[in-house]
């Protein structure tokens, strides 16, 4: 019964992603913000009472995730806003190498290496696609997110009761 409550809690947590993807993700954001708070206190206090080498390297980490959690709740959606942008450059960044990889497979005398080089041209060109639509990307990655869920829910909760006939 356990299994059961999870994949319908599963299944609403998408539902909600899927309904509120904007409102969702500034949550997420808030909640973020509060655990490197919180982080940041205790590594700040940890700091004080070390010594040496430890505390300014303590001290250091604290300090960013303060600064971090203050940005994150103060402002949401400046993060909201970065965070497509890290996302498409990390997936054009991934893309390039793979593409590097394909012609080095290919020197190698791999013989399906055009396989790699297709796929990394793709991974290219969504990395630019979300570059280009920074503001709408946040949201659709929420969104698919809530998808994921939901699938993952109903299935699971499918395989469940088909299993126990």
């Amino acid at each position: 019964m356990k299994n059961i409550l999870w994949d319908i809690i599963m299944i609403a947590i998408g539902v909600v992603l899927i309904l509120f993807p904007g409102t969702t993700m500034d949550i997420a954001i808030k909640v973020i913000g509060v655990i490197l708070l919180v982080a940041g206190a205790t590594g700040i206090f940890m700091g004080i009472r070390g010594q040496g080498l430890y505390m300014a390297y303590t001290m250091t980490g604290a300090v960013v995730s303060v600064v971090a959690g203050i940005v994150c709740l103060a402002s949401p959606n400046l993060i909201k806003s970065i965070l497509p942008l890290i996302m498409g450059v990390v997936i054009l960044a991934t893309g390039v190498f793979n593409i590097t990889n394909s012609f080095n497979a290919k020197k190698a005398g791999a013989s399906r290496w055009f396989v790699s080089l297709i796929l990394a041209i793709i991974t290219v060109i969504l990395g630019v696609v979300i570059l280009l639509n920074l503001n709408g990307t946040a949201d659709l990655l929420v969104t698919i997110i809530g998808l994921v869920f939901v699938y993952n829910g109903v299935s699971t909760l499918i395989m469940r009761i088909v299993n126990r006939v």
